[in-house]
């Protein structure tokens, strides 16, 4: 079980890659037509491997995101390296701020949203300065941040719940068991 952990974590990551795009296809009824919401679930793993899984020493959820953001770059983007920096980026942000915080719900909550937003601030701005598109601050932030911080936050709260026993479990198996 040991060994297998890193493999289980980066099995749940490429599910969820899956999972983003295959939602982005759905367009739900309640959801008014200019609101765009875009689904960072991988991010949102990743946060909770960062929270309720690393150590200092350890760097899954660095590598793990270099991994299946660029695989997010490539598949259903069209510029590579946007989502590999943006969720680095915050990963590293985060995992900066988990050596002062705890592991509790409250924390894991605020660095949902902060979290969420963070990412989704860094692609917008990243995506104008490169001109892929020119949006106005006042259409994204109405448009999308709004829909994409409820949308996510919800998601990542259900991702607290299935997962964030299990990271830490996972964390104790792998790093202070000895068997």
């Amino acid at each position: 079980m040991k060994r297998m952990i890193p493999f289980l974590i980066a099995l749940i990551c490429f599910i969820l890659v899956i999972l983003e795009g295959t939602l982005a296809q759905i367009n739900p009824p309640f959801v008014k037509d200019e609101w765009v919401f875009v689904s960072h679930f991988l991010f949102l793993f990743l946060l909770y491997v960062t929270i309720f899984f690393e150590k200092e020493s350890t760097y899954y959820a660095i590598s793990l995101s270099i991994i299946f953001s660029l695989i997010i770059d490539i598949v259903y983007t069209d510029v590579i390296g946007v989502y590999i920096f943006a969720h680095t980026a915050v990963l590293y942000a985060v995992r900066g701020l988990m050596k002062v915080l705890q592991s509790n719900f409250l924390i894991a909550l605020l660095m949902t949203i902060v979290g969420v937003v963070a990412t989704d601030i860094l692609i917008f701005f990243l995506y104008n300065v490169i001109q892929v598109h020119v949006d106005s601050w006042d259409l994204y932030w109405k448009h999308r941040l709004i829909p994409t911080s409820i949308w996510n936050s919800l998601f990542g709260l259900l991702i607290y719940l299935i997962f964030a026993k299990k990271l830490t479990k996972w964390s104790y198996i792998k790093f202070e068991r000895s068997d």
